[in-house]
């Protein structure tokens, strides 16, 4: 049986609450017990022996057979009950006064009915308490701390449940007494951080550390800095939550940092706006409130400017700004990106950030990143973890190494498009892309364009066009993008349907003055087509146990080659892996993976690439709608 010494830990409690109240609430100070104030001393008296005794021998004839909870027995050795237990419980019982929960409300049945042969083990149990539980708090604000000799664990310890009545959520379950009053002591601290007025020692020492700890994070001493933001956020005070919330949302890639919502703050108006947008538009809410601020006359200039950003995030035309060289850098680091090139884009983003300048003591990163509909994907959590042990702000320190993504290399290549992926919107039914040497994207629109360059879509956004009306309307959409010398145009989580007799070979007419290939593959497909200066020089198609081929094929892109069971593309998808690899190696090309699967890019309109049917010729058509 472990050996609690409660002494220090409420005596700290008793003198840290009492200077606090003091500073805080002097009224409140003045009306304390004269006993309290005198001893300094939120407790009261131990409970002897034979009090103990007398306990567990009433416990055991209400039906409880185990020993009391080492930790609770101890407390009970050191103060016969407790005031002030955190924010809520505001006396707990001493010896005399333990007493049988009862299960007042009938909340055992109610989550009893919630139980089926799956339910888990925890489940079972918080539903069986109501009935067994013992009493603690005799007096609170509507929250209830039950002590179950039933949820025993195997060093004697009960659990403690914590059920606020005015909540409406399941009670908070602590694995021992000892657990629930360390907390309680938190939650002290937790309640009353936020209040200027309150100060003490303890507080005034974390305040400290706070300090130093932002130094050491500008410094790229991110680990370091975390442990004491999060020690001191733990305890209430405000500053730590706002500093560790910047860095978490760049580790976690979302979250809540708390800032007044007030445009004329360039914290809130250039980081925190930035990304509370894009965590509700992910989130799918209607209610833009939450966003725009209070709905209050005190902010309806905020609420619309604030609204401004909203519309350009909604519609994919926002750019994070930031001062100085890294603002510089940002704007270079989006052109890379809006053509695809990402990974050069983070590269020029990493070596801007020793240069990052914040808005104020309270800024530690340019969290706002997130927000950027083109460069917040290519801060992946491994990419922020670098940005943030990486020195700025003009504070020495050591460079990281850099970050290890996905998709980053010299060259990608073709053949990651048969990697497994494991998220359903990268699942890819088809694809198809043309690619054309030594153009600009813009070129490449203009040649094969039906309409202008649409708003920046993902894999993910463009998943369910090939299943809508729309698309019936619109025709083919592709994304647009350049790497290595070549423009693409790139579609994908579709079944476009091959005909080779009514192919369009648009990349025939996109070769004019230059070279394209033409690419399509579903499963059991594979389509390859060469032109150069307007003329096709080769193809190839393979599609099941069929093949076509016409012009003089380059003996390592020969389709026998490639594909050499005579019934097609493996299921496995070796064969079609073997024929990008041997594209990419002959003609020196790349997809930008990071980009196309999980960037955005410019859309395009794009020509038919097959033709419409003759008179003569039977088609059937056939029109999926998905929901998501």
């Amino acid at each position: 049986m472990e050996i609690f010494e409660w002494g220090p830990l409420l005596k700290r409690w008793s003198e840290e609450w009492l200077e606090g109240t003091a500073a805080e609430e002097p009224e409140e100070f003045e009306e304390l017990d004269e006993e309290i104030v005198r001893r300094r001393w939120l407790g009261f008296d131990p409970a002897g022996p034979a009090r103990l005794v007398a306990l567990e021998e009433r416990l055991r004839g209400l039906g409880t057979e185990v020993p009391l909870p080492p930790s609770f027995r101890s407390f009970l050795e050191t103060s016969d009950g407790w005031r002030h237990a955190g924010g809520f419980v505001h006396l707990l019982a001493g010896v005399d006064r333990v007493a049988p929960y009862g299960d007042p409300y009938g909340l055992q049945p109610m989550y009893e009915e919630q139980l089926d042969q799956d339910s888990a083990e925890e489940e079972v149990l918080r539903a069986g308490m109501w009935g067994r539980a013992l009493q603690l708090s005799l007096d609170s604000d509507m929250t209830d701390v039950l002590l179950d000799p039933g949820d025993v664990g195997a060093d004697g310890e009960w659990a403690v449940y914590v059920y606020h009545g005015w909540g409406g959520e399941y009670p908070e379950r602590y694995d021992s007494f000892r657990a629930f009053m360390e907390d309680m002591y938190k939650e002290f601290y937790r309640l009353a951080g936020g209040h200027s007025g309150f100060e003490n020692v303890v507080t005034r020492e974390l305040d400290a550390k706070v300090e130093e700890a932002r130094l050491a994070c500008l410094r790229g001493e991110l680990d370091e800095a975390l442990a004491v933001f999060r020690e001191a956020g733990d305890l209430g005070r405000p500053r730590a939550v706002l500093l560790a919330a910047q860095l978490r949302a760049l580790l976690d890639g979302r979250g809540w940092v708390p800032v007044d919502p007030r445009m004329d703050d360039p914290l809130y108006a250039g980081e925190v706006l930035p990304l509370k947008v894009r965590d509700h538009l992910r989130e799918h809410r209607r209610d833009d409130t939450f966003v725009l601020g209070p709905a209050t006359e005190d902010y309806a200039s905020d609420r619309e400017r604030a609204g401004v950003v909203l519309e350009e995030i909604r519609q994919r035309k926002y750019q994070y700004t930031s001062p100085g060289p890294f603002g510089r850098a940002v704007g270079e680091a989006r052109e890379l990106a809006r053509w695809g090139d990402t990974d050069r884009a983070w590269r020029v983003l990493a070596a801007a950030v020793p240069q990052w300048e914040p808005y104020g003591e309270d800024h530690v990163a340019p969290f706002g990143l997130l927000g950027d509909p083109l460069l917040g994907p290519l801060v992946t959590p491994e990419r922020g973890r670098q940005l943030l042990m990486t020195p700025r702000a003009g504070q020495e320190g050591v460079m990281p190494a850099p970050a290890a993504v996905e998709g980053e290399a010299a060259r990608d290549g073709l053949a990651w498009l048969t990697h497994h992926q494991p998220r359903v919107e990268l699942r890819r039914d088809a694809y198809r892309f043309v690619l054309v040497e030594g153009i600009r994207p813009e070129e490449l629109a203009k040649r094969f364009g039906t309409g202008p360059l649409e708003p920046m879509e993902s894999e993910w956004d463009s998943w369910d066009l090939p299943f809508s009306r729309q698309y019936e309307r619109r025709g083919p959409v592709a994304r647009l993008g350049a790497v290595d010398g070549w423009s693409f145009a790139f579609e994908s989580a579709r079944w476009p349907g091959f005909d080779r007799t009514r192919l369009t070979h648009p990349g025939t007419e996109l070769s004019r003055g230059t070279r394209a290939l033409t690419v399509w593959w579903e499963p059991g497909l594979f389509h390859l087509a060469f032109a150069e200066d307007g003329q096709q020089r080769y193809a190839f198609t393979v599609q099941e146990a069929e093949r076509h081929q016409t012009g003089d094929i380059p003996a390592e892109l020969y389709p026998d080659h490639l594909f050499p069971d005579p019934a097609g593309p493996a299921t496995d998808l070796s064969d079609e892996s073997r024929a990008l690899e041997a594209i990419a190696t002959r003609f020196g090309v790349s997809l930008p993976e990071f980009a196309l699967n999980h960037g955005r890019l410019p859309t395009l309109p794009t020509r038919p690439w097959l033709r419409p049917p003759e008179p003569r010729e039977v088609q059937a058509r056939l029109t999926f709608t998905r929901h998501r």
